[in-house]
């Protein structure tokens, strides 16, 4: 059996096997009620299957009427003595539309299409052709009706819940589209309803059966479910192929509308409830609290939207509000209202394009949490790779002595220097990133010496290291106005800007670090996309040797390491 969803005009209702999922919307705020499920088997039986899914449409359509009303009602006086009363009215309201409208349909369906044939065709005796004609005015004013009831504000509600969850179910959790079809499906039970409701009259209509008032209800009735059953069919095979499902926009067009939001949030709580893997229904919305369904899919919608959705941010918004690690928050099932609030706060920021790091003022790297702010770059996650790489060489080596150039936040050094018994010095040309890396230092009890400096300038004449590690700038000039907003706005440009090519900074390293580097002593730069050939070129060209080039996660060239050929010279 595959999703269902039954809109109602202020939620929606999904079913999934043994799942059955309400979510509602009740003051700004989404509910959710999950209950376990009985499938039914029927569904899968062609032609039954139709029958089937119009008694249990209904049967859901109707149970989600009555739990809106009572939605409607549980407001902050919904505990008062005048409770019952307002349901009470709220009936007899919805009772009187009923009547009304059903007094108007019957006749606009049974006495103006004969009139109208009558007036058409006059004393003609054609049966078949007479039936026709009231047939196919039938069918007009439905399509009239229906139309009119498109500008209903409820019955609006109605269909955008009902556009939402046609959105959810053809992207799989998604609602992101730009494809206006994408928001009409053909076994949707509004528009199988309409189709069904459509084709029955025009085939109950052109056949006119007269023999007596209980034998043409029992004929009726019965075309009335072979109408039912062939409509299913019908539909299902349209929803197989994506071009010819484009048909069904004819009567799905009456009974859904494009989403908005709210629609589209609620519609996606509902398809991740159901689609969740853990034994999670049987359990009700707590009072108070917001579901991690609810957080995760406006979460989504928000950054979607922004076009900023990633999954590793998200789960590390949670995390750090609620000071757990990623997989601890993963246990989390609601969260209070203050939680919710600052959740959403910091997915705001990162949907107008503001960094994790600058949104939180710190970053976790390589197992350990460093404070950031404008005056320094914040370490990526590629950068790990570099770290891996030094400590790597650096446990082949006694007594170590490490020289990290641009130290920035102090991540690399001291990341390093947690890891692996070595002398650490890292240098910066920045006081202000200096400050920033010797809190980092003491707050993750890293000792590491830091040297205000430009490149080597600040180093001691004869002072030599084993490794030479850097994170240097390496976008090209011309290319940093071209940079994502939250690269440009939140990160220095002097931590970013490498030269007309990007290898300014490498080629200064470069040629001096034989100076202070150690017999057999190695560099180890991270570098940009596509800069692997010009560096490797640059070190060959300072007598570097076994030069290897690092991979990232993405298979591009984010590290190279090479050894000093030229250290004798200077030994």
């Amino acid at each position: 059996m595959k999703y269902l969803f039954f809109p109602t005009v202020n939620g929606v209702r999904g079913i999934y096997k043994k799942r059955s999922v309400s979510v509602f919307v009740d003051e700004g705020r989404k509910k959710i009620s999950t209950k376990s499920f009985k499938r039914n088997y029927f569904l899968d039986i062609p032609l039954i299957r139709g029958v089937i899914y119009f008694v249990m449409g209904l049967i859901v359509f109707f149970q989600n009427f009555g739990e809106s009303i009572k939605e409607e009602v549980k407001s902050k006086d919904a505990k008062k003595v005048l409770q019952k009363t307002k349901i009470a009215k709220l009936s007899v309201v919805y009772t009187i539309i009923g009547i009304v409208a059903l007094f108007i349909s019957l006749f606009l369906l049974g006495y103006l299409p004969s009139k109208i044939s009558f007036l058409i065709l006059g004393m003609e005796e054609n049966f078949l052709l007479r039936n026709f004609i009231i047939a196919l005015t039938k069918i007009i004013l439905i399509f009239l009706v229906l139309l009119t009831l498109r500008f209903i504000p409820a019955m609006q509600e109605l269909y955008k819940f009902n556009g939402a969850g046609n959105l959810v179910i053809k992207n799989k959790g998604e609602i992101n589209t730009d494809k206006t079809l994408d928001y009409h499906y053909a076994l949707n039970f509004l528009n199988f309803f309409v189709f069904t409701f459509i084709l029955s009259t025009f085939v109950i209509t052109l056949v006119g059966i007269r023999v007596s008032f209980w034998g043409n209800w029992l004929i009726n009735f019965g075309l009335f479910i072979v109408c039912l059953s062939f409509s299913y069919e019908i539909l299902y095979l349209l929803s197989l192929n994506n071009k010819l499902e484009k048909a069904c926009v004819l009567t799905s067009f009456f009974v859904c509308m494009r989403p908005q939001l709210t629609h589209d949030e609620v519609a996606r709580v509902a398809f991740s409830q159901l689609s969740m893997k853990e034994k999670f229904y049987g359990a009700t919305m707590n009072e108070g609290k917001i579901a991690l369904a609810t957080v995760l899919s406006e979460m989504q919608t928000k950054l979607t939207k922004a076009n900023r959705y990633d999954k590793s941010d998200v789960e590390w918004i949670i995390a750090t509000v609620l000071g757990k690690n990623r997989a601890e928050a993963k246990l989390v099932r609601y969260f209070d209202e203050k939680t919710y609030k600052e959740i959403m706060k910091a997915t705001e920021q990162r949907a107008l394009g503001k960094p994790l790091s600058s949104i939180f003022g710190f970053v976790d790297f390589y197992g350990f949490r460093f404070n950031v702010n404008k005056k320094v770059l914040s370490p990526r996650m590629e950068t790990e790779i570099l770290v891996e790489q030094v400590i790597k060489i650096a446990s082949t080596i006694k007594k170590c002595e490490i020289l990290e150039i641009g130290t920035g936040s102090g991540a690399i050094a001291v990341s390093i220097a947690r890891n692996i018994d070595a002398k650490i010095c890292a240098v910066d040309i920045s006081k202000s990133a200096l400050e920033v890396a010797r809190q980092n230092a003491n707050q993750n009890d890293a000792k590491v010496e830091f040297l205000e400096s430009d490149i080597f300038s600040g180093i001691k004449k004869g002072r030599k290291f084993d490794i030479i590690v850097s994170n240097p700038p390496y976008i090209p000039s011309d290319e940093i106005e071209f940079l994502d907003e939250e690269v440009k706005k939140f990160d220095p440009k002097l931590a970013l800007d490498g030269g007309k090519d990007g290898l300014d900074f490498y080629r200064k390293i470069i040629e001096q670090a034989p100076s202070h580097l150690n017999r057999n002593g190695y560099v180890a730069f991270e570098i940009g996309k596509g800069q692997f050939k010009d560096v490797k070129e640059l070190l060959s060209q300072h007598n570097f040797f076994d030069i290897k080039g690092i991979k990232d996660y993405n298979k591009i060239y984010r590290v190279v390491i090479a050894k000093n050929g030229r250290s004798k010279k200077y030994s």
